[in-house]
This record gives C-alpha cells, structure tokens and sequence, in this order.
C-alpha cells in the first residue's frame, strides 16, 4: 500500500519519521487503516520539507536518524508547523532525551516495539488537541473581524447617522449576526473535539514512559544505598546496584516492530 495515499475518511494528517523502513511503512500502513492520511520520511531533513509543504495534525518521530540530533527536528517544528503534537518513539530510551521531552511540544515518549493500541490513543488525542487548536484560532480570527467591523460600523454611525439608517446599519448588523452564528457552530465543534482529549488529566505523557520511571528510581535507590554504606569500602549492595543500572542502561535490541495486524 502507498504511504501517502489518502485514506478512507479524513481523520487527520500524520508525517511520520524514521530511518527504519520496515518500521516506517507498517505503522503508516497501520494508521491508515484507521483512517489517517500518512506521509512518511526517513530524516530529519525530509521531514523538515514535507512540514514545509504540507500541513500535519501530528508527528510521529524517531530519536536516533540522521538529522536529529539533539532532538533537532522537533526543535525545528514550531517555525515549520505551529503548534504539532509530536510522539516520540525510540527503540533507545534515555534519561537524557526523556528530559529533554519534557521541554519540547511532545505529547508521549515511547519505547519500541510499540503497543500499537498504546499509540492509537496518543494519536487520537495528539490529532484533537490539534484540531481544537485551529478551531479556536479560527472562531478566534472571526470574532476579531466581528469586533473590527462593528467598531467601523459605530464611527460610521456616529460620523452620518442619515446616511448609515439607509440599510447601512441593516446589513451590517445581519452580517454580525452570522458572524455570530459561526462562532457558536464553532464551539459546537469544539465541544465535540474535546471528546477526543484526555478528560482533564495533567500528568506529562512522558513521564509514564517505564523506562523513565524504572531509571528514576534506580537512582532514588542509589542515594539510599550509598547513604547506607558511606562508611564502607566494599558493599556487595553497591555491586549489585551497578548490575541493576547496568541492566536499565542497555538498549533494547534494533530492528523490532511489534506492531500487531500486519499480515
């Protein structure tokens, strides 16, 4: 199936970017059959032109491909694609890039393989927090030109009341009144969208990253350890909290998709 080919319904348009094609077509093949449209690109650069290009509800990223360091592309998004939700998926986790996600518009950090029910909800709710974004810039821009016109109409008013009682005024305050009817309709809509959102909740997606948060408390277990046997000079707990940190600081074998509904 071809990655950029529309989909079946328009749920919203997602640029995906990773080196590893395997991994890069089943997850665009995989969305679109949930109804998405996918563009993909296989770094940095390439992301960066099809973002140029087109407008996106959502990226999905790799850490590690050309072009990204230190997290360059999602750095770069803001001047390219205003407000985009970015998922962040990496096959190697670190405490380092996590913190540095945190800083950054990303909406989850991810370890590969992926649950793929896992990343359909964060695209579900990456997508409609960016659709309720436009729709407020939108009724946002028509309640200005509202405003702006009527305050034209009052000077006017104001200036020659003759000659604005001459259907002048009528047509103006007709023109308002669908003004206003669109900003309802739009509110309407973002009453809907915000169905899609995640019910109020405040915690940062990242920091449900489990590998974060076995990292975290390794480290919260080193201050323990070593406060237990400052005044010593061989610990066997120290030697097995080295294997521990060891064990949580080795990446997780490349090359695995774990994506389900592939044939």
């Amino acid at each position: 199936m071809n990655a950029d080919a529309p989909p079946p319904s328009g749920l919203g348009r997602i640029l995906i970017a990773d080196d590893e094609e395997s991994f890069l077509r089943s997850l665009a093949v995989l969305l679109q059959r949930e109804g998405y449209t996918c563009d993909c690109a296989t770094n940095a650069c390439e992301a960066i032109q099809r973002m140029e290009a087109e407008t996106y509800d959502l990226l999905i990223s790799d850490i590690r491909m050309p072009g990204n360091n230190d997290l360059a592309l999602v750095r770069d998004c803001p001047a390219r694609n205003a407000g985009i939700p970015v998922i962040l998926a990496t096959g190697y986790p670190s405490m380092p890039t996590a913190l540095q996600a945190m800083q950054l518009p990303v909406l989850a950090y991810l370890v590969k393989p992926l649950d793929f029910e896992e990343l359909l909800s964060h695209v579900r709710r990456g997508v409609a927090f960016r659709q309720v974004a436009s729709t407020m810039a939108a009724s946002t821009r028509l309640l200005e030109t509202w405003v702006g016109d009527m305050k034209t109409l009052r000077a006017t008013f104001q200036a020659s009341p003759q000659a604005t009682a001459q259907g002048t005024l009528h047509g103006a305050l007709a023109m308002a009144m669908g003004n206003i009817a669109a900003t309802l309709s739009d509110l309407q809509t973002l009453f809907k969208l915000s169905a899609g959102l995640d019910g109020g909740r405040s915690e940062c997606a990242v920091q449900q990253c489990p590998r974060v948060s076995a990292l975290e408390q390794a480290i919260q277990e080193s201050i323990e350890v070593l406060e237990a046997t400052k005044d010593s000079f061989q610990s066997r707990k120290l030697r097995d909290l080295r294997l521990k940190l060891e064990a949580l600081a080795r990446p997780e074998p490349a090359g695995m998709l774990g994506l389900p509904g592939l044939e």
